[in-house]
């Protein structure tokens, strides 16, 4: 019975595989790991005896049909390269590089390819993974990694080429967020007698009620603004200094992700 392989154990692998093994998707003696530095297994290993772990990846590559590669972007191309004997035509090999396109992954290995962006909220089983599969994967084997990433966040099937922007809104969001709420809890901070913890605290909890509300409710954004800018309140004047400032702020993200995008890209096919 073949295994399920992870080569590569970094920030982003090792939310992905302790969110699957933690929700129960796999079972740990399903699963094979290596990662060039052993010592970053031991944590895993400790909690999850049964996990087969290596520093050898084709050793990992040849006793699995399902391979997640947790590497980075211009490292993709050579551990393919590396496992290439290790594996068959059957092999499902799954990658997590926004910027890598499947038609470039097809040039090195023509086979079976599956694109995923997954995001840091999976560490607490929520968010948005974002799946884009090739024609040579069958629809029992898409089902499959479809499947355990339902186990970790809710899984929204994409065309590559939304890959760029998807990102932005799923994986790279995060930081974003954090990002306006920083800044906002510092303002807040220098304009009252709190704290910047106290502002942080609260802007924290307001947050995770109001992604409840949007959630749980279906309130959507422009129904919120709404309920809490009455018309003529201090909330709407907050609102105008919004609406004349923040569209050419993220006008201006999306332009230079995008660009950023592009120039990976770019010297991502210029590789030898």
């Amino acid at each position: 019975m073949k295994k399920i392989g992870f080569i590569g154990y970094g920030s982003m692998g090792s939310v992905i595989l302790n969110g699957f093994l933690f929700s129960g998707a796999i079972r740990p003696d399903q699963v094979v790991v290596s990662s060039r530095t052993i010592s970053k297994l031991s944590k895993i290993k400790n909690k999850f005896p049964e996990i087969e772990i290596s520093s050898n990846n084709r050793a990992t590559a040849s006793k699995a049909d399902l391979i997640f590669l947790f590497v980075g972007t211009s490292d993709v191309k050579y551990v393919i390269n590396e496992i290439k004997p290790s594996i068959s035509a059957d092999t499902h090999i799954v990658y997590i590089s926004a910027a890598l396109e499947m038609d470039f992954v097809g040039k090195f290995f023509n086979g079976k390819i599956t694109k995923v962006i997954p995001s840091l909220t999976s560490e607490v089983l929520e968010g948005v993974s974002l799946i884009c599969h090739n024609l040579n994967v069958t629809s029992g084997e898409s089902k499959r990694v479809n499947a355990l990433f339902d186990s970790i966040s809710d899984v929204k099937i994409i065309d590559e080429v939304d890959f760029d922007v998807g990102a932005d809104i799923t994986s790279c969001a995060p930081a974003f967020i954090a990002k306006i709420f920083m800044e906002f809890a510092e303002a807040a901070s220098l304009n009252s007698n709190f704290s910047r913890e106290e502002t942080e605290e609260m802007l924290i909890k307001t947050l995770y009620g109001t992604s409840k509300m949007l959630h749980e409710k279906k309130f959507g954004f422009e129904n919120l603004i709404t309920e809490v800018a009455t018309k003529g309140g201090i909330t709407e004047e907050g609102i105008k200094v919004l609406d004349k400032k923040t569209p050419e702020m993220f006008d201006d993200l999306f332009k230079k992700t995008i660009e950023k995008h592009e120039i990976i890209k770019r010297k991502l096919k210029e590789q030898p």
